[in-house]
């Protein structure tokens, strides 16, 4: 498989994973259950480990269209930094997820906190991967870009 393809399989994993995270997370805080937060933890660190062969593969996918027809290297460029700032927020995502799963056993009075605190970074990760998607899709297509060629009209055809 080449990095293009790799990268396009794998990048949905931390958007989506985050988000199903995030939202487990909340479920398992609001309704008291303890499996439920193991659950979501666990999801999280799983999750963030997926990350990395989303971003390592974005590199060498980028050598490869880079001189395509059509890419936006604004846009490559706008995607790398953006990719670069959401590892980074994934990793500490994942640091706290497994901090908080350790609470639970040998720090009990710190799971409020660190389950809390795990929260709010997860969803900073997936809210920074809104404009990283974006910059990725407008990579390749035009459309999204909002400089499309004007579609040439075709009223006699009617």
């Amino acid at each position: 498989m080449d990095p293009i393809h790799m990268h396009l399989l794998s990048n949905h994993i931390p958007i989506l994973g985050s988000l199903f995270a995030f939202l487990l997370l909340i479920v398992g805080m609001v309704i008291k259950n303890k499996t439920v937060e193991i659950t979501a933890l666990s999801t999280l660190i799983l999750v963030t480990l997926l990350t990395f062969p989303a971003y390592f593969s974005g590199e060498d996918a980028e050598h490869k269209v880079e001189h395509y027809a059509g890419v936006s290297e604004h846009e490559l460029e706008e995607h790398e930094e953006h990719a670069e700032t959401t590892l980074w927020l994934m990793i500490a995502s994942g640091l706290l997820a497994s901090m908080a799963l350790a609470s639970y056993k040998y720090s009990p009075q710190y799971t409020n906190w660190m389950r809390l605190t795990t929260l709010i970074v997860c969803g900073l990760a997936f809210l920074s991967m809104i404009p990283l998607s974006l910059h990725g899709g407008k990579i390749m297509h035009q459309e999204l870009r909002g400089d499309t060629p004007a579609l040439e009209s075709h009223e006699e055809d009617h």
